[in-house]
């Protein structure tokens, strides 16, 4: 009896996981260009939001859990460094997109910053990174018609060594 009830549980489960697998699928090419103009729109309110430390500019792009995981970002960047960020996106590019039962998508891609790091009480540049790569996770949810990111993860940042700007040359007399 214990191996037909054993058989029957792990037919079960892997019937589950068949059903869960078919469930998440690749978006159609509709749903493909919304999703990807959601994660322009929330990327680039981020930045927004960032150089101005103004997290009302996420409403319409993040759901109010996303918008308050950024505020608590930007309130322990101003607390821990006393620093403030300007930050410009220079792009990203898609890995995978994936969408489950139709209203939830995960969205796997490569983000380019420009990041400058100022003094939040003198604003004096503490330093300039360009081209800060950012591999990240979007988790994404279809609310009235609309994507809106409900979750990021940053599962990898490169940050490129500022190099010192070369001094110029002497005029030999």
């Amino acid at each position: 009896m214990k191996i037909v009830r054993g058989a029957f549980v792990l037919g079960l489960a892997s019937g589950l996981l068949m059903v869960a697998a078919c469930e998440n699928t690749d978006p159609s090419p509709q749903e493909a260009q919304a999703i990807e103009e959601a994660v322009g729109g929330y990327l680039d309110a981020l930045a927004e939001a960032y150089s101005t430390l103004d997290t009302g500019v996420l409403e319409g792009h993040a759901s109010p859990n996303e918008i308050a995981a950024v505020h608590k970002l930007l309130k322990d960047l101003l607390q821990n460094t006393g620093d403030r960020i300007d930050s410009q996106l220079i792009g990203f590019d898609i890995e995978t997109m994936s969408v489950f039962r139709g209203i939830n998508a995960t969205v796997r891609l490569i983000e380019v910053w420009d990041i400058t790091r100022y003094g939040a009480a003198d604003g004096v540049e503490k330093g300039h990174f360009e081209n800060t790569i950012q591999r990240t996770l979007l988790q994404l949810r279809l609310i009235e018609g609309r994507w809106i990111v409900v979750g990021r993860s940053n599962l990898e940042q490169e940050t490129p060594v500022p190099q010192p700007e070369e001094a110029p040359a002497e005029d030999p007399e």
